[in-house]
């Protein structure tokens, strides 16, 4: 008797056995917790080991089960924004983290994220799930206007093909309240530097004279080029050439039944967030203008949020109106609130990348061909069909990011689309199509099917 029992003493682990099974848990549990390949069964079993070993304290569990981002990996919250200098809290569904821009990005949906932000920029990210909690400080990028915050702010690529504006002349602060020139006659205008002003451009006088515009920088303006006054004229002829300029409402506004303009060689940037229900900005805006041509361009950064989420938050990249018409050719748009192209005209696209938008990369309400488009990580899907109207044909389409392929509206049962090509070695989504689709006429070529 006292043999078997000296027996099975002789297999109860000492203390020092113990301690030394604690410290090979944590460091087990520690280093495969860094690791993002093994299986969350497998996390959880190993912290709940060192957990019991009491070498993990409980309070630590939140951060390594969930996976907090690295420090200098970008944020993007794509539901709601971080109002900065509010302290509030508000549930967000999703939350993507990019390595970098053009990097693959890996997604986690999580059931809650508070956020609480100051007005030094510096934001307090609270992820939840399964329980557990952790917090993590992180940083406003001004750069990135699509609800970006990291520690070391990502820097979008640019389009190499586009001219510089050539300017030698000294810069010149206008002034908050002043323009460069109304233009009233045709001739060149250009060769100018200009740190500030209100409308850069508002013109006026002449209508069909030919006016060339080129070599410009503007650092800050409300508009760049827009129509003196409300009685809106048809200006004809007009040519923008290798300019770069910032706008906080529009970059160029073309109204009036204007037509025949040339844009290329050009970079717009939106400079501020729009809070107000109807003044809406945009880079290019269309608003009876007939055959424009607008060609190596890039265009960023026009934002709208609105205290009401239920009003809609309104700001394109690009937009036209019903019977305008234009072309795009070789343009890069990115980082505006609502689409990359919104249109309602008769277009012609061609070479047009759009890359993180909030709604919809584009936005087909009529007739529409294209040859090469590319779309990125859209808010939406990557290609609405926003009428009945819509009869869009796409020769290849490049899709990036988990939206849905096609998207059709309630109003958009009766639109029809064809696409017939794509590339989707970077689509990482499961349904081809969303909305209404039943009712519409979608055509997929091969390549475009999964």
């Amino acid at each position: 008797m006292s043999k078997n029992h000296s027996t099975h003493a002789s297999r109860i682990p000492s203390i020092h056995a113990i301690i030394f099974a604690s410290i090979v848990a944590d460091t087990a549990a520690l280093f495969l917790l860094a690791k993002q390949g093994i299986s969350r069964m497998s996390r959880f079993v190993l912290i709940a080991l060192a957990v019991l070993a009491g070498s993990i304290p409980i309070e630590m569990i939140g951060a390594a089960a969930i996976g907090a981002p690295v420090s200098d990996r970008p944020i993007e919250l794509r539901d709601e924004p971080i109002r900065t200098g509010a302290q509030y809290r508000e549930s967000v569904h999703s939350l993507v983290q990019h390595a970098e821009p053009a990097a693959a990005t890996g997604q986690t949906t999580f059931s809650d994220i508070d956020l609480d932000s100051n007005s030094d920029g510096k934001v307090s990210l609270t992820k939840s799930r399964d329980g557990f909690k952790a917090k993590q400080t992180i940083t406003l990028c001004p750069d990135l206007p699509r609800f970006t915050y990291a520690v070391k702010c990502p820097v979008a690529p640019l389009v190499s093909a586009i001219a510089a504006a050539r300017v030698t002349t000294a810069c010149k602060d206008l002034g908050a309240n002043a323009q460069w020139t109304y233009a009233s006659k045709g001739g060149t205008y250009g060769n100018a530097c200009i740190t500030r002003a209100m409308d850069a451009v508002p013109l006026d006088g002449a209508l069909d004279e030919p006016r060339v515009f080129q070599d410009i920088t503007l650092a800050s303006s409300r508009h760049f080029v827009t129509q003196k006054g409300t009685a809106w004229k048809a200006f004809n002829n007009v040519t923008l050439q290798r300019f770069d300029v910032t706008a906080w409402k529009r970059g160029i506004f073309i109204r009036g039944g204007s037509r025949d303009w040339l844009i290329q060689d050009f970079r717009i940037t939106g400079s501020r967030l729009n809070t107000a229900v109807g003044d809406i900005p945009v880079g290019i805006g269309m608003q009876g203008a007939t055959r424009i041509k607008i060609q190596r361009g890039e265009i960023s950064g026009f934002r709208t949020v609105l205290a009401n989420l239920r009003k809609y938050a309104n700001a394109d990249c690009l937009s036209a109106e019903r019977g305008d018409s234009f072309s795009a050719f070789d343009l890069y748009l990115h980082d505006c609130t609502d689409g990359g192209i919104d249109t309602k005209a008769v277009t012609v696209l061609d070479r047009i990348r759009v890359a993180d938008i909030g709604h919809f990369s584009y936005r087909f309400w009529a007739k529409v061909t294209a040859g090469t488009l590319t779309s990125e990580n859209p808010g939406g899907a990557h290609i609405q069909i926003a009428s009945a109207t819509t009869d869009v044909t796409i020769d290849k389409l490049i899709a990036v990011g988990p939206k849905a392929i096609v998207h059709v509206d309630s109003k958009g049962v009766s639109g029809k689309i064809t696409i017939k090509a794509c590339d989707l070695t970077r689509w990482t989504g499961v349904a081809v199509k969303s909305g209404f689709y039943t009712r519409a006429s979608i055509t997929l070529g091969a390549t475009c099917r999964r």
